[in-house]
Order: C-alpha cells, then structure tokens, then sequence
C-alpha cells in the first residue's frame, strides 16, 4: 500500500470513529484544542448577581435546577438567567408546559424577547424534543425547562428529563429546570430557594426574601416588581454582626 493510500485509510479511520463517538455522546462533544480552550472561558454565564458565585453555577454544557415552592421567585431568577445568557450574544428557549409564563414580566427582568423563544409543549415528549434540539444546536445559550406547579397537569416533571443529560454535557448551552419538586431519581446539581422572611404594607404581603442555595439572598416584590439583589448572606450577617 502506497504513502497516499495508507494516508487515506487513515483519514476513513479517523472520520469514522469521529462519527461515532459524536453519534453517541453528541455532535460537540469534541473540540480543536484552540477551540476547547477559548469554550473553556466562555463557559460560565454571567449574571451579575450574586448567583454567579455560587457554585457550580450556569455553565455551557452543565444542567442545574431551581428548586423551591411556589412563589419563592426561582421563575424571576431564570429570567436573570436568561438575560446573562443573552448578554453573551446568545438566544434563550424556554420550555413552557403549563402557559405561565408572563413576557411583561421577563421584559422588566432585562430579558430580550426577540432572542426568546417560547415553546409551549403539551406533552413529555414535546419537552424532550424541543429541549434536546435547542441542546444540539450551535445558535441557543440556554435552554430553561419549567415544570410548572405540582397542582397543574401533569405534562413533565423534572426526573422525566433524564435523557437531556447526556445531550447538554457535550452541548454548547446550559440546562435551566425550574421545578416546586426535587428530583428522587435524576441527579442534578440543584439551587434551592425557599422564603425567609416576607414584608407587609396595609395587612397585605408586598415582598418576600429568599436564600438560594442557602447563601444568596434575594428580594422579590409581589405584583410582578423587579427582583433585587441583597448579596451574600455571611457577608450581610458581618455587617450587622
């Protein structure tokens, strides 16, 4: 066999089994070395809160969950999300099972709705699929499923997207899951937000704190407000210490 012929095969090798590892853990999965690199310092979406400090964070290629009860304000976190990942220059999908989702709302959080894409699946495997699409393709930063309430129909729960791991761990956007419930089978990282203390105006409730991942605090208004940033709680306990 000659120097070219040798040379050929070995190129049919190489493509081949390019195929199939990228047939199997996805189509990005690998990378020129320059390329990895520059991936490596765009992977973390930036926020500009005090969630780009806790960790592991938003990243490229990582799913994460905000898990909480309803009204903590997980929803208006993912709009923080959402517009960092914009900021990247990137477009956001969101999966909306239960139609709550308020573009009024997510307008005033800083979210770019012409870079927004909502989908309204009906059922598990319209999830999946618009879910693992928005995943494999190069043009989204972020894909954020919202499981809705445990009260509304039943459409998705948060372990029923155990087969978007594999494709978001060779993707080049992050995995956003908004869920009331945490998972019993699907190992995720997770940032939990639950309420610690609420404010009242005219006997009526007008705001709420919350503590994510029991070390950010944020206060969320009711009505729809924008949500503020009160920073690190250890930070905030030697303040007033």
């Amino acid at each position: 066999m000659g120097a070219a012929a040798a040379g050929t095969a070995g190129t049919t090798a190489l493509a081949d089994a390019i195929a199939s590892v990228e047939g199997r853990f996805g189509t990005h999965v690998l990378a020129h070395g320059d390329r990895a690199e520059r991936r490596a310092t765009e992977r973390h979406i930036q926020t500009d809160s005090s969630l780009d400090a806790l960790a592991p964070g938003l990243s490229s290629g990582a799913p994460i969950a905000f898990i909480g009860t309803g009204s903590t304000g997980k929803v208006a976190l993912a709009h923080r999300a959402a517009a960092g990942a914009q900021r990247d220059g990137g477009t956001v999908l969101w999966i909306d099972p239960t139609a709550t989702f308020d573009p009024l709302l997510a307008a005033r959080s800083g979210v770019d709705l012409s870079r927004l894409i909502v989908v309204r699946a009906k059922t598990r495997d319209a999830v999946l699929l618009a879910a693992g699409a928005a995943l494999r393709s190069d043009g989204f930063r972020l894909a954020v499923v919202d499981t809705g309430s445990p009260l509304a129909p039943c459409v998705a729960r948060i372990d029923d997207l155990a087969p978007l791991l594999p494709i978001v761990r060779s993707s080049p956007a992050a995995l956003l899951v908004i869920s009331d419930t945490r998972p019993m089978r699907l190992a995720i990282p997770t940032f939990t937000v639950a309420r610690v203390a609420w404010r009242a105006r005219f006997g009526r409730t007008a705001g709420w704190t919350s503590l994510v991942a029991e070390r950010a605090l944020f206060h969320f208004a009711a009505l729809g407000a924008e949500s503020h940033d009160l920073g690190m709680q250890s930070a905030l306990l030697e303040k007033t210490g």
